[in-house]
């Protein structure tokens, strides 16, 4: 996994795996997916990352990726705030 940061969009993106995406899964109105024609996450975007992230778990993810993934966000000095 690698993380971009876009300091002037307030953004972070993951890239799970390599690929081209074929369409993206919106997860919430800060939390978007996308993935190949197979339905394999290729990459993760977060915005508002100055606000801080919630730590959900995203669906096509296993529970590993899923703490891998917040793991680098916190990792990157982007806040990760629990989901109750």
């Amino acid at each position: 996994m690698e993380i971009t940061l876009y300091p002037d969009a307030d953004a972070a993106r993951i890239r799970i795996n390599q690929g081209k995406p074929h369409h993206t899964n919106t997860i919430d109105d800060a939390t978007y997916v996308d993935v190949d024609d197979q339905g394999t996450p290729m990459a993760i975007e977060f915005l508002y990352v100055s606000d801080g992230v919630k730590h959900r778990p995203v669906p096509s993810l296993t529970d590993q990726e899923n703490q891998a993934v917040y793991s680098l966000l916190q990792e990157s000095g982007i806040e990760v705030a629990s989901v109750e």
